[in-house]
């Protein structure tokens, strides 16, 4: 069968997701016939992403993207609300593009990586299913603590949810616990979509803090943290562009997102402080890390991340990067990452046997 992929391009959550779905399709004889990212232009997407699908044509179209706080560490709401409005003639020409690309494709279903656009385009043009896979579909399900997010935030995910996953499509949530499906609903759960490469890796202990961070401004509080602990040794990744001629303290590396270099450190770190992404705290579950998450403000499937890794007694949480955190936690804290781990081995092909059905 032939796929196109619609990737929101925002972190690299979407994108690693989209990257472990391909290498399950192609395994298994099918072919991704192209796929398209929501971003400003190729070169935000990381190198990792860009090498991966060299190969596969690609199409970058303008979607709705968050606006960054006057701190670069969380969302401003209204800020980002403005630019839809405005661009909406913009959004309407891309997804033109993205029937005609349909058009020339054929593709026998599409699968979408929540991508406002793909769920815009297919209220209009419903020939073939829509596969929608995210952590944020399993939201809806009674099993996620939907009382941690505020009444805003609620209803901010009800909505995302609804343009990138229309009535009729088929959501696929994942999960970091194994929890009925809800076919009535339209929902199946599913594990996280877990790189071949992580898999792989075998973890070590070699005495330094992993960092990773998706808005710039969250490095002042972790520069601030190793200064007042200069006996620990912190590796952090980011996009440092926006540093300047900030002075760092001897224990802090800093570094920009590399696939290759970010997994060795994921695998032979202490534990993990990052914001809280949902691959991110997969991976280093699944590698059995210590993993303290800062949820990005007012960004609410973060929030929801953070919330759902508690109740999976996975990570613990936090507002700002306190790393001292890590070392006063006991075991009880991170003790579901067993369970997790058997979840995602033993169920490793549940989405695609939904898929291909």
């Amino acid at each position: 069968m032939v796929y196109i992929f619609f990737i929101q391009g925002e972190g690299r959550g979407h994108l690693t997701q989209a990257l472990t779905l391909k290498e399950k399709l192609l395994a298994r004889g099918h072919k991704i016939g192209a796929i398209v990212v929501g971003t400003k232009n190729i070169n935000d997407l990381p190198s990792f992403f860009q090498e991966a699908f060299s190969n596969i044509r690609l199409e970058i179209v303008h979607s709705p993207k968050f606006r960054k706080d006057r701190h670069n560490q969380g969302i401003n709401i209204w800020l980002s609300l403005w630019p839809v409005i405005k661009r909406s003639p913009r959004y309407l020409q891309e997804i033109k593009k993205i029937k005609n690309l349909v058009a020339d494709i054929k593709p026998d279903a599409l699968i979408n990586f929540y991508e406002p656009l793909a769920g815009l385009y297919w209220r209009h043009h419903k020939e073939r299913p829509l596969f929608c896979l995210g952590h944020q579909y399993f939201f809806t399900h009674p099993s996620f603590p939907i009382k941690s997010l505020s009444f805003f935030q609620r209803i901010a995910l009800r909505s995302y949810n609804y343009l990138s996953a229309p009535a009729g499509a088929i959501k696929i949530g994942l999960s970091f616990t194994n929890e009925q499906d809800r076919p009535a609903k339209n929902l199946y759960i599913a594990p996280p979509l877990i790189r071949t490469v992580i898999k792989k890796e075998v973890p070590q202990d070699k005495g330094f803090i992993l960092s990773y961070v998706l808005n710039h401004g969250y490095f002042s509080e972790i520069i601030h943290w190793c200064q007042n602990n200069p006996g620990r040794r912190v590796c952090c990744f980011g996009d440092k562009k926006n540093l300047g001629d900030l002075s760092l303290p001897l224990n802090l590396e800093i570094n920009y997102l590399s696939g290759k270099k970010f997994i060795e450190a994921l695998a032979n770190c202490s534990a993990l402080a990052a914001t809280a992404g949902f691959e991110t705290i997969a991976e280093a579950a699944y590698l059995g890390k210590p993993i303290l998450m800062v949820p990005t403000k007012n960004h609410f499937e973060q929030s929801g991340n953070a919330a759902d890794a508690k109740r999976a007694k996975l990570a613990i949480s936090n507002i700002y990067f306190n790393l001292s955190l890590l070392d006063k936690q006991k075991t009880p804290s991170f003790s579901g990452q067993v369970a997790f781990k058997e979840w995602v081995d033993n169920y490793s092909d549940k989405i695609i046997k939904i898929i291909e059905r």
